[in-house]
């Protein structure tokens, strides 16, 4: 099989999922291992593990089950941690695609930015001492918008094709609008200049949307198949995904927990809200504690509503967890934030509240369909929770 890794700070969920969608739309017969679900010829099933890359047995345990599904390609989530701790040793990759790298991600675990950026460097340097399959180049795809680029340019592979938004590039949009519910724009590819429709939202999945276009021009898909595929395309589960009951007001579902990513989907939401932007969100436990207080902080700045709930704090005290976060949010109860611990009372505030032409954004879970409150696992999708609550407001 042709072995996709995606590695970067932000976006690789997406980008695998639309990747696949590509690929799959012009007649591959894809895998896919990602954040949000598992892609096995015809058959997709929820990533319920928690994990972005999975241990080495259980992936190769899967991609033994594509080869018999007989696909040709497979797409790989590819997180900084599974380098690190070797979790993708022995697969043979084929293109290394780089979303972004932003300095101050996974600091707890790498401690400095020069460690995070050389464990990311390692799926490209593995392109050429993995074995070679007859046809198939071995290729970068780099985002020439990222600073960091010179340093995986260094990297030598049979080709480089680059995507941006800003910077010149092989793919790259123009005149680009984004609206509640689709992004146009006019691509610009190799051979290939048209206007495109896609049924994506904000700046940031535009920029995923061109690195999953550069991997299918790296595959020899023509751009006219990919603009045919984007008018099927639907959404990707818990990614900014719409909950529409008919509503007047807009719901949002979406996985954003980090600063970075906060920051890009409440910065795409407010061109495109008329009235106010309404977060519900709560920090996770584990790991995620380093981002409590720069969240909330992102959150306060960029929502014109607040309302703080728990998330899966798993051993952490969801009280404790609270506490930390509102040092950083700057507002009393009541002038325009809130804190509602029970997240289905507080998702059920936000919507009853919301107005004609707000955003309501249901943050940090997405399509997670399990909340972990210590010892406690309890069936909790956001996205069930929110439609059974709109129901309740026709």
């Amino acid at each position: 099989m042709r072995v996709i890794g995606v590695t970067g700070t932000s976006g690789k969920s997406t980008t695998v999922e639309l990747i696949h969608f590509l690929l799959q739309n012009a007649g591959h017969t894809c895998g896919a291992i990602g954040t949000i679900q598992f892609h096995i010829g015809s058959k997709t099933i929820p990533n319920t593990t928690l994990r972005t890359t999975l241990s080495p047995w259980k992936t190769q345990k899967m991609l033994r089950q594509m080869v018999r599904a007989k696909c040709d390609s497979v797409v790989l989530e590819v997180s900084s941690h599974a380098l690190d701790q070797n979790r993708v040793w022995g697969i043979s990759f084929d293109t290394a695609v780089l979303t972004n790298v932003f300095d101050g991600e996974h600091l707890d675990y790498h401690e400095t930015f020069t460690d995070y950026l050389q464990t990311k460097l390692r799926l490209f340097k593995g392109l050429n001492n993995s074995k070679r399959k007859p046809g198939i180049l071995k290729q970068m795809i780099l985002n020439n918008d990222d600073e960091n680029i010179p340093l995986f340019q260094e990297e030598i592979a049979d080709r480089t094709w680059t995507f941006a938004l800003r910077e010149n590039a092989d793919v790259r949009p123009s005149k680009f609008e984004f609206f509640a519910d689709h992004t146009e724009f006019f691509l610009r590819a190799p051979n290939f200049e048209s206007d495109m429709t896609a049924r994506i939202v904000g700046r940031h999945n535009l920029e995923n949307l061109m690195t999953a276009i550069a991997v299918a021009q790296s595959t020899k898909i023509s751009m006219t198949n990919v603009q045919r595929a984007l008018k099927k395309f639907v959404s990707i589960p818990g990614r900014l995904e719409s909950i529409d009951m008919g509503q007047e007001f807009a719901a949002i579902v979406d996985f954003s927990y980090k600063p970075s990513a906060l920051k890009a989907v409440l910065s795409s939401l407010r061109p495109i809200t008329p009235g106010r932007i309404i977060t519900v969100w709560g920090g996770a436990g584990g790991r995620a504690a380093s981002n409590w207080g720069e969240s909330a902080q992102t959150i306060a700045k960029l929502s014109d509503e607040f309302i703080l709930t728990t998330d899966d704090p798993y051993k952490d005290n969801p009280k404790k967890i609270a506490k930390h976060a509102r040092q950083y949010i700057g507002r009393e109860e009541g002038d325009r934030f809130f804190e509602i611990e029970d997240r289905y009372e507080a998702i059920r505030y936000a919507l009853y509240t919301a107005q004609k032409g707000d955003t309501v954004l249901i943050a940090g879970r997405g399509h997670e369909k399990t909340q972990t409150i210590g010892k406690q696992v309890i069936d909790f999708d956001d996205r069930v929770i929110a439609r059974e609550i709109l129901e309740t407001l026709k």
